[in-house]
């Protein structure tokens, strides 16, 4: 295997599979994201939104409500003019009511009762009289009178009485059914044009209205319904009826809205609404009769839903869908931003992220709904989670355990440190290096050719990768770098590739344990006779790639790399297992144990070089006594001190 092309492949396939996962990240989190409108949870989301709105609006109401509620409540049944009168008798009462507030200029009255029955078909059981004849006559006569601007209710289940139908006419029966969101909550309408045609109560009284609404849209409401909208409980009604002063009162209620008639009774046609979670209007504030209005509960009365339902079209309190390709656009940005965070950041501060995504991407929402439009708000929170989620897996599953792979596959060859730097840089470092302070070390086996002419092949082989392993995990251990194996013998460096914080006293400390371990190694290869050398030298050289574009080597050169190789023959000559230069002793620990065991000038060098040994009886081969064979063979060995430059 050559130490270039390989390596670039394997890197060329990392750099596909980063677009690919990218690629994966970015769709799954676009089409996810969009998938994620109308989601059941996404309901929360906007609900969420009404809140944060309605915090931003002011309490105080400028603009007169366009659409106010008569409702048959608890008050009115106890009353006693409607005590003792039952529910499906009260359409002269009703007609009564709507004649009252058209007299004071309603756009427009809707019925929220399906009126099944007509009082004037009941006949006595017993003789079978028809006594009620003629009972729902003068709601019959207001409704035809009233074509066009008065409207009753029929449901998926229920029909007005055929007598009601044909006295309200084809376009006076309206489907009052409202259609909730795949949460149950009522959010949303859609017309059906043209509005006056339209079979929908809702459209209808639009229609009285004179609105002009050809869309979808959501509703936004602002306080709770059954505490804003404008509210006469219909005795009070019925009472204003009686004087002037109550006509002139009917008069302030309800000119120019649309008056709707319906149950405010506890669980009678209630809906969930998307007001549930938003606050109160005051007392003070909201328009009221001398009864009061019903408490608020947690679903709300299907008239409330009605009337907000027209109202919100009515007084722009209204969002509509964003432009065609705006969610495309959203969803794609944030998902951009998720696959980046994802591949880019480490795995503990993507939560973060998630949380600030979540949070601008609510923001985005928040302003469309300010300025009219409902930008789906789980889209862009979906499409920037998920996206970063796969990026992340990508990362960690594939490309992390790749490179994973190639730093433990070459390890064995390069150093750690440089696998790391290729693999980040996706390319081989450039030829040459920089200038460093090192130690470095060559290890020798002593009596290794003796050994190998006694051994076969594969056992010289065994011995050797014995040796070389144990002394390799010490190396390791201190900090340090196997640069070679040079036959029988390791050439390793201190504070290169690597950063160590103190080389010489790293280096020393690993020697004194390679040391150590001699025993051992002598036990597990069998090889009593087996010894070693250490010969450590500090000081510059120049560390990087050395060679050519096709085969290179990562390494050390210079002089301090020469001069640790001609102390290795003075620690030969002076008999002792670990040998080293001034500039190591110079750098140990104040009052560690150094002996000098030689002065002069080395083969090749024009300096003298002073070199050291520790003062410890393991350094010395056994039954030897260190000898001076050069240089100042008269000097005093130095002990037990640290030795300065």
């Amino acid at each position: 295997m050559t130490a270039g092309r390989p390596f670039s492949v394997h890197l060329l396939g990392r750099k596909r599979l980063t677009v690919v996962i990218a690629f994966l990240a970015l769709a799954a989190g676009t089409v996810l994201g969009l998938s994620a409108q109308n989601a059941i949870w996404e309901g929360w989301f906007v609900d969420r939104l009404f809140q944060a709105k309605s915090l931003l609006s002011s309490e105080n109401k400028s603009q007169r409500a366009p659409v106010a509620v008569v409702g048959l409540d608890q008050v009115s049944l106890n009353s006693d003019r409607l005590a003792t009168v039952p529910r499906v008798f009260m359409s002269p009462v009703l007609a009564t009511a709507g004649q009252a507030v058209l007299d004071a200029g309603a756009a427009g009255v809707g019925y929220d009762f399906v009126f099944a029955f007509s009082a004037d078909s009941f006949a006595d059981p017993n003789t079978g009289e028809e006594r009620l004849r003629g009972f729902d006559r003068p709601f019959l006569r207001f409704l035809y009178q009233n074509r066009g601007k008065v409207f009753v209710s029929r449901t998926s289940t229920g029909v007005p009485h055929r007598a009601i139908s044909a006295a309200a006419g084809t376009s006076g029966v309206r489907f009052a059914e409202v259609s909730p969101d795949t949460d149950g909550v009522v959010r949303r309408h859609t017309p059906e044009l043209p509005l006056i045609d339209s079979p929908l109560l809702i459209d209808a009284l639009l229609a009285s209205a004179e609105a002009s609404v050809s869309t979808s849209y959501t509703m936004i409401p602002e306080h709770r319904l059954a505490s804003s909208i404008p509210y006469l409980s219909l005795i009070d009604l019925l009472a204003l009826t009686e004087t002037e002063a109550g006509r002139d009162a009917i008069k302030a209620f309800a000119q120019d809205r649309v008056i709707l008639f319906g149950s405010t009774m506890p669980n009678e046609d209630e809906h969930l609404y998307s007001d549930r979670f938003l606050p109160q209007l005051t007392a003070e504030i909201a328009e009221t009769g001398k009864s009061g209005r019903p408490g608020v509960r947690h679903a709300t009365a299907g008239v409330f839903v009605l009337a907000d339902m027209v109202g919100s079209a009515l007084s722009g309190r209204i969002a509509l869908d964003p432009p065609t390709g705006t969610l495309v656009i959203l969803a794609l940005a944030f998902a951009i931003g998720g696959t980046v965070a994802g591949l880019l950041l480490p795995l503990p501060v993507l939560p973060v992220v998630a949380v600030a995504g979540i949070s601008v991407a609510f923001g985005i929402s928040l302003i469309g709904l300010q300025s009219g439009y409902l930008i789906a708000p789980g889209v862009a929170p979906v499409a920037v989670v998920t996206s970063m989620i796969v990026a992340a897996i990508g990362k960690v599953g594939v490309l992390q355990r790749r490179q994973r792979s190639l730093v433990n596959l070459f390890g064995h060859y390069l150093s750690e440190d440089v696998i790391k730097q290729m693999a980040d840089s996706e390319k081989l470092p450039a030829l040459g290096g920089e200038t460093r302070h090192v130690v470095v070390a060559f290890l020798d086996i002593v009596g290794f050719t003796k050994m190998s002419e006694k051994l076969p092949d594969h056992e010289v082989v065994r011995v050797v990768n014995t040796c070389f392993d144990m002394i390799g995990q010490v190396i390791t251990k201190h900090g340090g770098y196997i640069d070679k194996y040079i036959g029988d013998a390791i050439m390793a460096v201190w504070n290169a590739p690597n950063t160590v914080e103190n080389p010489e006293q790293a280096a020393v400390d690993a020697s004194r344990e390679i040391i150590a371990l001699l025993d051992e190694i002598r036990k597990q290869t069998g090889q009593s006779s087996l010894d070693l050398r250490i010969a450590l030298n500090a000081g510059p050289v120049l560390v990087g790639d050395i060679g050519g574009e096709h085969r290179r080597s990562f390494t050390v050169m210079g002089t301090t790399v020469n001069t640790a190789s001609r102390i290795e023959s003075v620690a030969k000559d002076t008999k002792v297992r670990l040998a080293f230069s001034d500039p190591v002793a110079g750098n140990l620990q104040d009052g560690y144990p150094v002996k000098s065991i030689w002065s002069g000038r080395l083969r090749g060098l024009s300096h003298d070089t002073h070199v050291f040994t520790v003062d410890d009886p393991a350094v010395f081969m056994e039954g030897e006594t260190p000898s001076v064979p050069g240089g100042d063979a008269s000097a005093p060995p130095v002990n037990l001190f640290k030795v300065s430059n």
